[in-house]
């Protein structure tokens, strides 16, 4: 048990308000009580099995004092477990000893404020460590490792929570409270000194908006919460769309209004409520390196970094960077606010972890993990990195206990690999330099390209919303949020997830590949040396190749001869030829400098196994998609019944399963 512990898990199932109203305080609280639930069953239904299995007789081997001890104090003060104890023999206190722990773990669950139950899941963790130094003291060791140290490390992993519950809301809705009680105040203030005081009538304040008085609804109910639950349940608060370090504030002041310890304990009880800014927008990620520096210098913002210990997450969000810029810029720009925001932190001596919001779909940052992880800046990991893992990906990737242990091994073995990694050395600089350049100058003609051809396109959105089923997506069931923050219908205001499942479903799969080929040619074209210099980078440069790779596998995952039908839906002739016709041109250009770069014949000529497994899938989503365009015609001509939306739904979520993807 020397090994700490290298992994644990979180959830903002229950937690994530961002544009969401259908999460309330009450969902919050319902999924703290469900998580506890199921790791407090986890740990009782161990009980039996040891139960079984620790039957050593005293008079075989010997009474351990410090057991019995333990067993003599638990008899005066846990009575009601007597009848139960006096079930086995007097020299089998291993059992005996189990049968408190039983009763003790059944009212932590059942009833957690009962004497009988452990308060926290140190106390449970204590009472196995004792059971395992009396085994190990009396020639058990073999069976403390076999049955006991499992256990241990479970609690050391899942404590009495099982996971963290990341709270996470936009920075527009932080900045609109303050703004609205710095407003009440104001008011409040300015009636009590002109009320007449014959007529003692107050200027009384507007109310707050529903949606501020949701947040503080909220966040007293964290207050709440962290007192009735492990505190370190909910020790993360992510704020989408963070722009300033008034962002982070705007949270901090909030929070300590509404009861809530921002900063962590000093008995290390409680981690505090730490405020994670989400950079989105290409923007952002641009100049979230300046924004953390002020905020880390900050004389307000020390007292929280201090009780942290110098902690501090930050979150960068690869779906929205992708739809602002385009798969090429978000890549690299990300790259870099990686590499900076280390740099920053280590002049400001904060220790930093970056969480990585990453999706299911290449369009989204998804892609093999271990291999994202390795093309991390070197010499910019310190040890600690956050991922998601999209709710679609945990069914196939975690399952299945051998496929889950294989993948949780990849990410802890990578992050290893990672860590050891030597920085950029004197002969790779002169390399690395080069490659910057290089990437620099094609994620500036990728973004401008994207943007132009996309972004800014007055053509898209028409033609997204009629080649896709993104207005149907409401009849699949799988979406967890509104597709648009507001009320907006511009291509600004709708989420990355909807966008990218738009482009998924109708095969397109727009978001994982467009721009990078036009950035590509227009590199290789300048003379032979640039083109010699790609295939350079992909062979040395492992943000590069991955990148490459995860293109590759978007591209292969797309099909335009079935997009060409989905785009037949969209009713504006001249609109669709358009759109159609530059998307077709891209797509191919694209391949034919994928192709050229990597040295491959075809898409995935050296990953045969996805390819096959593309290959063999593909038969049976064809004609889900084919069905689907035949039901969005029908729909969209005002054919509407519950067949129709339940046919739809079923053709979404096979198509889903079928490329492994929603977006």
């Amino acid at each position: 048990r020397e090994w700490p512990r290298v992994v644990r898990f979180g959830s903002w199932i229950g937690g994530d308000r961002d544009g969401n109203p259908y999460v309330t305080p009450e969902c919050t609280r319902e999924a703290l009580q469900l998580a506890r639930r199921v790791i407090l069953d986890h740990y009782s239904a161990h009980i039996p099995e040891l139960l079984d299995r620790l039957s050593s007789s005293m008079l075989q081997a010997g009474t351990p004092r410090l057991l019995e001890s333990a067993l003599a104090d638990y008899a005066a003060r846990l009575p009601a477990a007597r009848a139960r104890i006096e079930s086995f023999s007097s020299f089998e206190l291993y059992r005996r000893f189990l049968a408190y722990v039983a009763r003790r773990l059944t009212c932590a669950r059942d009833e957690p404020a009962h004497a009988d139950a452990y308060a926290t899941a140190q106390e449970f963790a204590a009472d196995l460590t004792l059971l395992r130094e009396t085994l190990t003291s009396h020639e058990g060791e073999r069976i403390a490792r076999l049955l006991l140290d499992p256990l241990l490390r479970q609690v050391e992993t899942f404590g009495f929570h099982l996971h963290t519950l990341d709270l996470r809301q936009h920075a527009r809705v932080l900045l609109r409270a303050v703004t609205e009680l710095a407003r009440g105040i104001e008011g409040a203030s300015a009636g009590a000194t002109t009320a007449d005081a014959a007529a003692p009538e107050l200027n009384l304040p507007e109310p707050p908006t529903h949606e501020t008085a949701t947040l503080l609804d909220t966040l007293r109910t964290v207050a709440e919460l962290k007192r009735d639950y492990p505190a370190e349940a909910i020790r993360s608060f992510v704020i989408s769309g963070a722009r300033s370090g008034a962002d982070v504030r705007s949270l901090v002041r909030l929070a300590e209004l509404c009861g809530v310890r921002v900063a962590a304990s000093e008995d290390g009880a409680d981690p505090g409520l730490m405020p994670v800014p989400l950079f989105e927008s290409i923007e952002d990620l641009r100049s979230c390196p300046d924004i953390c520096r002020e905020l880390w210098r900050a004389a307000d913002y020390a007292r929280l970094l201090d009780a942290w210990g110098r902690r501090q997450e930050v979150m960068l969000g690869y779906s929205d960077s992708n739809k602002d810029g385009g798969m090429l810029t978000s890549a690299w720009e990300i790259f870099k606010a990686h590499r900076a925001l280390h740099r920053v932190a280590a002049e400001c001596g904060v220790n930093l972890t970056l969480f990585h919001g990453r999706g299911g779909t290449v369009g989204r940052g998804g892609g093999p993990t271990h291999q994202a992880i390795l093309a991390q800046p070197a010499g910019a990991f310190t040890g600690h990195i956050k991922i998601t893992e999209q709710g679609e990906v945990l069914n196939w990737k975690y399952a299945d206990k051998v496929l889950a242990e294989r993948n949780l091994e990849l990410m802890i073995a990578a992050s290893l690999e990672a860590l050891t990694r030597d920085s950029e050395s004197e002969t790779n600089a002169a390399a690395f330099a080069r490659w910057e350049a290089a990437m620099e100058e094609m994620s500036a003609d990728a973004f401008r390209f994207y943007r132009e051809q996309i972004a800014d396109n007055p053509d898209i959105l028409p033609y997204f919303e009629g080649a896709t089923p993104v207005g149907e997506l409401e009849h699949a069931r799988i979406s967890s949020r509104p597709a648009r923050r507001g009320e907006s219908r511009g291509l600004e205001d709708l989420r990355a997830i909807p966008w990218v499942f738009g482009w998924m479903q109708s095969r397109h799969v727009l978001p994982a590949w467009f721009g990078v080929g036009h950035a590509l040619e227009r590199f290789a074209r300048r003379d032979e040396q640039h083109e010699l210099l790609l295939q350079e980078m992909h062979e040395g440069f492992p943000l590069f190749a991955d990148l490459l790779s995860n293109v590759e596998i978007g591209m292969a995952k797309a099909d335009l001869s079935i997009a060409r039908w989905y785009a037949e839906l969209v009713p504006d002739t001249n609109l669709r030829e358009r759109v159609f016709q530059m998307i077709i041109e891209e797509f191919n250009r694209t391949r034919r400098m994928l192709l050229r770069v990597t040295g491959q014949r075809q898409l995935l000529e050296r990953n045969r196994v996805l390819a096959r497994s593309i290959r063999l899938r593909n038969p049976y989503v064809d004609p889900l998609s084919l069905i689907q365009v035949e039901l969005l015609r029908r729909k969209r001509a005002g054919e509407e019944t519950n067949e129709l939306n339940y046919a739809l739904a079923a053709t979404i979520n096979g198509i889903s399963s079928g490329l492994r993807n929603t977006g």
